[in-house]
């Protein structure tokens, strides 16, 4: 099986601090309140410990569809101003094994925080599988960029009220 990288950094000035992002990325059984369901995402279940710190683990995707989940481990845990997840997920279909890495980075800066999200993908797939690569990435890639608009909309939209929490 052929193994390969693909990795990209999403990045976005969000009007809140970055003790709130943070607040919202790592309260992972509570992301329905920002991060509507996707084909991929349905919610984050079975968080253990929680609240979640360094070494979590967590039942993500759609946890009630066989197949459609997987489980992963809270990696980094440095509040305000980085949180790391990694999770392994199989795609019967392709035959592949992706091992995701995620890396967001909270930086402070003028009326707000930058936010960068690193992912990086590991793809195990059959050589002869390898042309569909691109349907791997292009499906990450639309994920991570729909998440990270639903952080920055909601964040901005209840930043006051989560500041007060």
């Amino acid at each position: 099986m052929a193994v390969s990288q693909w990795h990209k950094l999403y990045t976005s000035d969000v009007a809140a601090p970055p003790a709130v992002l943070f607040g919202l990325l790592a309260d992972m059984p509570n992301y329905g309140r920002w991060l509507p369901g996707s084909t991929a995402f349905g919610r984050s279940t079975d968080v253990e410990p929680y609240p979640v710190r360094l070494g979590s683990r967590y039942h993500d995707g759609k946890p009630d569809e066989p197949g459609k989940d997987w489980r992963g481990t809270v990696t980094g845990f440095q509040p305000p101003g980085s949180l790391d997840f990694h999770h392994t997920m199989t795609l019967r279909q392709l035959r592949a094994t992706v091992d995701v890495h995620i890396h967001y980075s909270l930086e402070p800066g003028g009326a707000g925080t930058r936010v960068s999200r690193r992912l990086v993908l590991d793809i195990g797939m059959p050589r002869v599988l390898r042309p569909l690569r691109r349907l791997v990435t292009t499906f990450f890639d639309k994920e991570n960029l729909r998440t990270m608009a639903a952080v920055a909309e909601y964040a901005e939209a209840h930043g006051g009220e989560l500041a007060d929490e």
